[in-house]
């Protein structure tokens, strides 16, 4: 299977990784709710609503850098990259491995070895670690091969 990473892959690929980790999702919601009991705070026994406004606007900062920060920093990464702006590369599956080839050579690397598959609409993101992996578009899959990765799964408890 021919493959090649595209900036926009790039970022959906780093931002489904970081979803899927649970302290990431307890970050999210310990700070969310960190900033709504300290504004509680403020409006019941200050009761300065002007404090409020500070509050707020911190929300909104800390929101949009867990999201759209996070977007932007990946896109930095992929255009610092080389290995992965543009590269392209195939892959070969077989029963207990896959090997990637690229012009910069040949890697095997076995299932066993693998920290998870994660399976969305689009996308494979074979986990050789928590945040490093292989973009696999389903698209350009043969005929059997989205079962052939779910038994794989099942097989190594990915």
């Amino acid at each position: 299977m021919h493959s090649t990473y595209s900036e926009e892959e790039f970022i959906r690929f780093n931002r489904t990784v970081l979803y899927k980790n649970g302290r990431f999702l307890r970050t999210i919601i310990l700070m969310n709710v960190s900033l709504v009991v300290i504004g509680v705070t403020a409006l019941f026994h200050i009761k300065d609503y002007v404090a409020l406004v500070p509050i707020a606007i911190l929300l909104g900062f800390v929101n949009w850098y867990l999201f759209k920060g996070i977007d932007m920093r990946a896109a930095r990464n992929f255009k610092q990259n080389a290995m992965a702006n543009g590269q392209e590369f195939e892959l070969a599956f077989y029963d207990d491995h896959y090997e990637g080839t690229s012009a910069d050579g040949t890697t095997g690397i076995p299932y066993s070895s693998l920290s998870k598959i994660i399976e969305t609409e689009t996308n494979f993101y074979i986990m050789h670690g928590p945040a490093t992996g292989t973009i696999l578009q389903k698209k350009g899959c043969p005929d059997g091969f989205v079962d052939f990765i779910h038994r794989i799964k099942s097989r190594h408890n990915l």
